[in-house]
């Protein structure tokens, strides 16, 4: 039990194995394909006797899907020179070998799995450097503990050639590479209105490929700020036309950086020019409540369990009264996690806050929470104790593709109304 109680952070922590790829497969895709067609295949490993070992692992295709190809770096040379197709969470190999096989299904007999996958598109990485703060008073006094640390995104332009305005996606708890297919859904229309994309990686540069849950929120919002100095000195980028949008963990990163204290003390003052937090968690927010005058669109899920939507209703409210441009829409039905499309899942054992008084990030960068001040404490040595005092158990996810498609045109309209 004491495992589970560790791996909660504010509600919003899911169970980080389930989000990562094997430790032996690359972090960084060669390419991102789109299907053509619907096809189901299987992944299938073989013993030397030529017998199944375990069960096959099935992954659906629907036609026009995006998944990545990515190389084995580890084992030995003739085993890293395979390669896999990643769609979520899900990988088959490309090119069968005697160990290990992709069938596709006997409903699409006689369809090549790689003849599917076309229409790729070339990945730019881009460096960005950041820092590891263990708290918000790391950042305020100037004191960082950790060292610098280089961390790579991937840009996706609509021409070689152009100054473009930007969309910047932040990740949540689980990897990027668990969300390839809606990010490429984005790009895909983000492109068509003339608007560059960057996906955000807090974890390749930090060679972390579990346990995502450790990395705290101030070292996240870090990131997004270092993403905010690093586009804005880009040549292909304008920089006065920079938003951002993150999803649970990344929807947090996407309100805090809009707090000008921050802003001040890590990127001189220069902003995003639009904000849209995706079912955040609003239950640790800053005690100033004056944000940047920069307009923010929050969207929430109705029954989301995991970051309260009650929390972010009282969050926006009391920005309104504060004089801040920012509006929320909360889907009618949805779960936490809307942006994939994934079935319904309820996980007993992850933590929840649930039951926790909300609180804020006080003048020091300490938490105020569950009515109590958490003073000279990194925010994994806070959470931990919080949670002995008022945590609970058991969280939902949940996807539809309807729910995924009004969620990519709200952003899409949304940034096409502030970015152009």
């Amino acid at each position: 039990m004491k495992k589970h109680l560790e791996i909660i952070f504010l509600g919003l922590l899911l169970c980080s194995n389930a989000n990562a790829l094997p430790s032996w497969i690359d972090d960084n895709p060669i390419k991102i394909c789109k299907a053509n067609q619907d096809v189901k295949v299987s992944m299938n490993w073989y013993k030397d006797n030529g017998k199944l070992d375990g069960d096959p692992v099935y992954t659906s295709i629907k036609k026009g899907d995006y998944l990545g190809y990515f190389k084995r770096v580890k084992g030995s040379d003739k085993n890293k020179k395979e390669r896999y197709w990643v769609k979520s969470n899900g990988y088959f190999i490309s090119k069968n070998n005697k160990w290990k096989k992709t069938l596709v299904d006997e409903k699409y007999k006689g369809v090549k799995i790689n003849k599917v996958l076309t229409d790729c598109k070339k990945i730019k990485y881009l460096n960005y450097n950041s820092k590891t703060p263990q708290s918000f008073n790391e950042i305020f006094e100037n004191n960082y503990k950790s060292k610098k640390v280089k961390l790579t995104g991937q840009l996706y332009l609509p021409k070689e050639k152009g100054v473009y305005p930007v969309l910047y996606i932040q990740h949540g708890t689980g990897h990027p590479n668990g969300y390839i297919d809606a990010y490429h859904k984005i790009i895909e229309e983000m492109h068509k209105e003339n608007i560059a994309v960057f996906i955000g990686d807090s974890y390749s540069g930090r060679k972390m490929k579990k346990s995502f849950w450790k990395l705290g929120l101030s070292a996240r919002v870090y990131d997004g700020l270092s993403v905010l100095n690093t586009l804005s000195t880009h040549k292909n980028i304008d920089k006065n036309k920079i938003g951002i949008t993150g999803y649970s963990y990344g929807g947090m990163v996407a309100f805090f950086t809009a707090y000008p204290r921050l802003l001040d003390l890590v990127t001189d003052g220069k902003q995003f020019a639009a904000y849209m937090p995706v079912y955040p968690g609003c239950d640790l927010v800053f005690n100033d409540l004056k944000i940047v005058n920069k307009p923010m669109l929050m969207l929430h899920a109705e029954f989301d369990d995991y970051a309260p939507t009650i929390d972010c209703i009282n969050y926006v409210k009391n920005l309104k009264k504060n004089g801040n441009d920012v509006e929320l829409k909360i889907y009618k039905g949805a779960h936490h996690g809307f942006i994939k499309v994934q079935d319904r899942q309820y996980f007993e054992f992850i933590g929840n806050m649930k039951n926790c008084k909300p609180g804020y990030v006080d003048e020091d960068g300490y938490w105020f929470y569950n009515n109590k001040a958490w003073k000279n404490m990194t925010e994994l040595e806070t959470v931990n104790a919080i949670f002995k005092e008022c945590g609970g158990q058991g969280v939902t996810v949940w996807g539809t593709e309807e729910q995924q498609k009004s969620a990519i045109e709200d952003t899409v309209n949304f940034f096409k109304t502030h970015l152009n």
